[in-house]
């Protein structure tokens, strides 16, 4: 006989939050939702959520409480709460928001001793993604949680992965991750002030960067590699050809009034990793950021 689904009480509708509940609810699950502004709860209501009126409510109709709000501090306000904390014993907490691993770790352990069992998840993907092939989401903690409601991750997305019982651990991707992202978003908006300085095509330039951005994924398989092994050796982007190129679009982004700290920035980390002859790819660099950090 087939277990009935769990219920599921979401906190917090932005548009993650609503495209996470949308997607629990499609595949069947019974759905509790909470929002500081109601408005934003209408159309999953209409689609057959229950409304809660407080956090509490929420939590107390629900076997898996999905928390999903901008940062931990947030989440901390509205749970951390005598009325809600009472209910939270026997319950599964999912975080679902972007946190640091000191708050990650924070948060598993207040949930525990309320009773809780704690997973962290990173949704590694924008909310139009959410419930798709295309979804990548990471959990990490309690691994009886995830294994009780593996069902209900599996409707978030087509690639879930559990990276174990350490909750700090989807975190540390997600953080890493989104330093990718932001720092990638800002040298294509960089490179977009230095076109139309000089009444260069924009759109030109996003068609010839989508279409070098397309070879990473293998230049990122050979920095893993080179990473692992320690040795810098591979040709494929030569870490002096690389400080010799930056110098000379810094010095264009200079002439073109262009904030280039970014840009010089990477130049400085390349000489450095350059003058400690850590190897000739530009991978070697990893060495120079590593040593900064410890």
């Amino acid at each position: 006989m087939n277990e009935p689904q769990p219920s599921v009480a979401m906190i917090g509708l932005g548009s993650m939050g609503s495209a996470l509940a949308a997607a629990v609810m499609a595949a069947e699950f019974k759905v509790t939702v909470w929002n500081r502004s109601p408005d934003k709860s209408e159309a999953l209501a209409a689609n057959g959520a229950a409304v809660a009126q407080s956090v509490g409510e929420a939590v107390s109709q629900a076997d898996v409480v999905a928390i999903c709000v901008r940062g931990y501090e947030t989440a901390n306000t509205l749970v951390r709460q005598a009325d809600v904390a009472a209910l939270l014993n026997g319950k599964t907490v999912v975080q679902l928001g972007n946190g640091v691993p000191a708050e990650v770790t924070d948060a598993e352990q207040w949930f525990t001793q309320q009773g809780a069992s704690y997973l962290d998840a990173s949704i590694m993907t924008f909310p139009d993604a959410v419930g798709t092939d295309d979804c990548q989401v990471l959990v990490s903690g309690d691994p009886a949680a995830y294994q009780r409601y593996q069902s209900l991750f599996a409707a978030l997305g087509g690639d879930i992965r559990f990276l174990g019982a350490d909750a700090a651990a989807s975190a540390v991707i997600n953080s890493s991750g989104l330093a990718f992202v932001y720092l990638a978003a800002h040298a294509f908006v960089s490179a977009a002030a230095m076109c139309d300085a000089v009444d260069a095509p924009i759109d030109l330039l996003g068609d010839v960067v989508a279409k070098f951005t397309a070879q990473m994924p293998a230049m990122f398989g050979e920095y893993v590699s080179m990473i692992e092994s320690g040795s810098y050796d591979s040709t494929s982007l030569r870490l002096a050809s690389g400080a010799e190129n930056l110098r000379a679009i810094a010095e264009f982004g200079a002439e073109a009034g262009v904030n280039s700290d970014l840009i010089t920035t990477a130049l400085a980390t390349f000489d450095q990793a350059a003058d400690a002859g850590h190897g000739t790819n530009l991978a070697a660099i990893f060495e120079t950021l590593r040593a900064k950090a410890v």
